[in-house]
């Protein structure tokens, strides 16, 4: 098989991700916004590379597994003239600029970001020396809607991370002055820059105007690239937390006011993020635009088969504006649809197997490749979860999703954020000494790699055969022990210590589903 550049750590499309299952493909949505062309070119290559499904990522990309024949050069150049590629293929392992997917028609929002996007994909584009930065070197804008990235929403595990996070906020009449001090002015928006590092978003205290992004970005990447520069010798490239952790937040923005016309303006007390409306990416919501609404729909793993893509381009041309949204839940918006064609629009998504329901458990439920895709992976995520998010959807239903991140090692790479109960895949042995495939339990928010003690958040080990009974009985009890209809399952285990779990569990006759729990 012939790539046009050597392969990068993450993957891309112009060099192909040796898996055991095929080759990996991933292509670059800057902001999630995919169109009909897109999304019928999309399909059709799907077929045709072999492949059985398409997937959403955890920052509204759109991966291919199992792919087993190389593009051609006459698909990379349809790819590039569809916005799908990069024009150059060196800045192709770069991830695209993740924004909110209901950017535009969130009536909340307090700036449309799309054109933004839409600028800082350009710059990006049109400047290779970026390709030198780390793979993993994130863009985020968050216009302030119902439905936000950042850290706005209360349900941790909806948390996305950029590495330069651009939050729009409203001044509320008070400019700041550069000194803390403050002046009147009409109310204005403008962005609460942060810096995210080990998962969680460092505060600068530095508002930038919409028409400064840009420039602003641009600056805070060529300080990093000429940090990444200077250090050539390690064999990974420094991140954005090892550039902190050498000169601090006051020396990086320092460096960036030299590349910039007038300094970062940084305010003693920066407005407040608003925050976001829980779950607002799934269901049926109104839009800003009177008489119209957006449909958010769930996925399993995010995945869809090239029929259901081609379905929902369909519908997007018959009911909506010939577009479609990917969001970073790796579920899909079907957006701009008149009120009174709603139900129509239910009944076609139905058809395709995709259904819009509030209480259905596997829209919080997120796995890694797993094996055979990964050779760091223990267990077959994927797989494992696709049967759990069956077995769940069959035994009960919940008031709101709850989040179950499963995990075939300890890189925890398919969600950056603490989930509610966390599967970390692993080997155990049985009683007639065979080793089998299995996962190590975790409940609760908090992480272990924010210092909290394994011990706290470890419920117990169970062999992946008797998975789905152990989080039935586990979902059972937290139904039943709720204190509110609205208490997340978050909320329920952290009034439980893990010894006080296991004595519910136990009291309440779990056959056998679980080792090691005493």
């Amino acid at each position: 098989m012939t790539w046009l550049i050597e392969p990068n750590v993450c993957p891309g499309l112009f060099y192909g991700t040796s898996a055991q299952d095929g080759f990996l493909i991933r292509l670059r949505i800057p902001g999630g916004l995919l169109n009909d062309r897109q999304g019928q070119v999309i399909a059709t290559l799907v077929e045709q590379w072999g492949s059985e499904a398409i997937q959403i990522t955890n920052r509204a990309n759109l991966q291919i597994r199992s792919v087993h024949t190389s593009p051609t050069a006459e698909v990379f150049q349809t790819l590039q003239a569809l916005g799908l590629a990069a024009q150059n293929p060196s800045l192709d392992h770069l991830r695209n600029v993740m924004t909110s997917p209901t950017a535009g028609i969130d009536s909340e929002e307090l700036i449309d970001t799309r054109p933004l996007v839409q600028a800082l994909d350009a710059h990006i584009q049109s400047h290779s020396e970026l390709a030198g930065l780390p793979a993993k070197f994130s863009i985020g804008i968050d216009g302030g809607g119902a439905v936000g990235i950042g850290t706005r929403s209360e349900i941790p595990w909806e948390h996305r991370y950029n590495e330069i996070q651009l939050s729009a906020v409203v001044e509320n009449g008070e400019r700041g002055m550069g000194n803390g001090e403050c002046a009147t002015t009409p109310d204005t928006v403008y962005f609460r820059l942060a810096l995210g590092v080990d998962k969680q978003l460092w505060d600068t205290q530095v508002l930038i105007s919409p028409d400064e992004c840009v420039s602003v970005v641009a600056a805070l990447a060529k300080v990093y690239l000429d940090y990444v520069n200077q250090a050539p010798q390690l064999q990974k490239k420094p991140r954005m937390k090892h550039l902190l952790q050498d000169w601090g937040v006051e020396q990086y923005l320092q460096q960036v006011n030299q590349q910039l016309p007038r300094p970062l303006r940084q305010v003693t007390n920066c407005p407040l993020l608003f925050p976001t409306q829980r779950s607002g990416h799934l269901g049926v919501h109104p839009q800003r635009q009177p008489g119209l609404s957006y449909i958010g729909i769930s996925l399993s793993l995010g995945q869809l088969t090239a029929t259901q893509l081609r379905g929902l381009v369909q519908l997007s041309k018959t009911f909506g504006s010939n577009h479609l949204r990917l969001t970073p839940w790796q579920t899909v918006l079907l957006p701009d649809l008149p009120h009174e064609r709603i139900p129509d629009a239910l009944q076609s998504l139905s058809s395709l197997g995709l259904v819009v329901s509030d209480n259905r458990v596997d829209p919080a439920i997120v796995a890694c490749a797993g094996k055979p895709g990964c050779t760091s992976s223990a267990t077959q995520t994927q797989i494992h979860a696709i049967a759990l998010a069956d077995y769940l959807n069959q035994q009960l239903t919940l008031e709101s999703p709850v989040n179950i991140h499963l995990t075939g090692c300890s890189k925890s790479c398919a969600q950056p954020s603490p989930a509610e109960i966390t599967l970390l895949g692993t080997e155990i042995p049985k009683k007639d000494g065979a080793i089998v495939e299995g996962y190590r339990v975790y409940v609760g928010f908090r992480a272990i790699s924010q210092g909290v003690p394994e011990e706290e958040l470890h419920l117990c080990d169970v062999i992946a055969s008797n998975l789905l009974p152990l989080i039935e009985h586990l979902l059972t009890l937290y139904k039943q022990h709720q204190e509110t209809p609205n208490e997340s399952f978050g909320e329920f285990t952290n009034r439980f210590s893990i010894p006080k779990l296991k004595q519910l569990m136990a009291s309440s006759k779990l056959e056998n589903s679980m080792i090691e729990i005493a």
